[in-house]
């Protein structure tokens, strides 16, 4: 039957002009395939590309993981940031960012916002020399710099041109004093702590050491060697030999913690893994050879009693 051969006002009648009419339309105009599909505009992609590159630097992940073959894949539909564009513009704009919300936090405090700089070294990964400088107003905390001291020697002379310009930084961009100075205790930051007392422009800040160190050192003193060694000893071992370790690991037991002296409580932390691995300790040299001096220090029931003591003095 011709479309055109049914007329009159019948339901009949009604569909056959309805399909001629869209037979009609779709004859002069041909449906595009971008009709089907969603596009990424140049913004969303821009805001893509940052929320992936804050990722990048929140976590520390090298700029060298975009190019991996297994990142491409799991995100490829994205199209993320390249190499280039993460230590560039997109470092660029997350840089900024940040800078503004910590003008916008400052600003918020009522008055001039006095200031207490806090310094700390150390090396990075790759045995670069480190220097970082927070920012605590009382309440919150910000990191201010962060220094690759490169060649230069990390003495108490080239921390004092830190801290100067540390300083200088907090009263021109951030319109705010610095009334204290806070650092370990160790030999050049005490030395450092001296020359400001003879900088006129230091001077009048007040300097004073960490608390955590000073309890750190306490915990050192007060800790008797002749329980500690032996508690040492059974922790490096299990966490340093290869097989001992991994039956620790079957049998759910924590990695055992070694004091360190830039590791603040680490001396309870030691402690505190020994007591709850103990009888995970005794259950290994009951069921597999260990070396002897192992055995002999496990088999003393009264280290167990000890290491208790001293972990309620650790908490006082």
């Amino acid at each position: 039957m011709d479309l055109t051969d049914v007329e009159g006002d019948s339901p009949t009648c009604s569909m056959a002009s309805s399909i001629k009419t869209w037979l009609s339309d779709t004859s002069k105009t041909q449906r595009k395939l971008s009709e089907y599909t969603i596009k990424t505009t140049t913004a969303q992609k821009e805001i893509l590309d940052q929320k992936i590159s804050k990722f990048f630097y929140a976590n520390n992940v090298s700029f060298l993981s975009v190019e991996s073959k297994y990142f491409v894949e799991m995100i490829q539909a994205l199209r993320p940031g390249s190499r280039r564009n993460l230590a560039g513009p997109l470092l660029d704009i997350a840089h900024n960012e940040v800078e503004n919300n910590l003008k916008s936090q400052l600003n918020e405090v009522e008055g001039k916002v006095c200031i207490t700089l806090c310094m700390d070294g150390w090396s990075s990964v790759k045995n670069d020399p480190i220097i970082a400088t927070s920012m605590h107003t009382g309440k919150q905390s910000f990191l201010l710099r962060t220094i690759d001291s490169g060649s230069d020697k990390k003495n108490a002379e080239y921390c004092l041109k830190c801290l100067k310009e540390a300083v200088d930084e907090v009263k021109e961009k951030y319109n705010s004093k610095v009334f204290a100075f806070c650092s370990d205790n160790e030999a050049k930051m005490k030395l450092l702590k001296e020359k400001m007392k003879e900088d006129d422009e230091l001077k009048t800040i007040i300097s004073y050491g960490c608390s955590a160190h000073y309890i750190n050192l306490l915990e050192q003193e007060v800790t008797p060697n002749s329980v500690l060694k032996y508690i040492i000893q059974i922790q490096k071992f299990f966490r340093n030999h290869h097989q001992p370790h991994g039956w620790l690991k079957e049998k759910g037991g924590l990695m055992p913690q070694i004091p360190n002296d830039t590791r603040w409580n680490s001396q309870q932390a030691c402690i505190n893994t020994f007591i709850q691995n103990y009888y995970k300790y005794v259950e290994i040299a009951n069921e597999d050879k260990l070396e002897m001096s192992i055995t002999n220090i496990l088999s003393n029931p009264s280290l167990y009693r000890e290491a208790q003591h001293l972990q309620k003095q650790c908490c006082i």
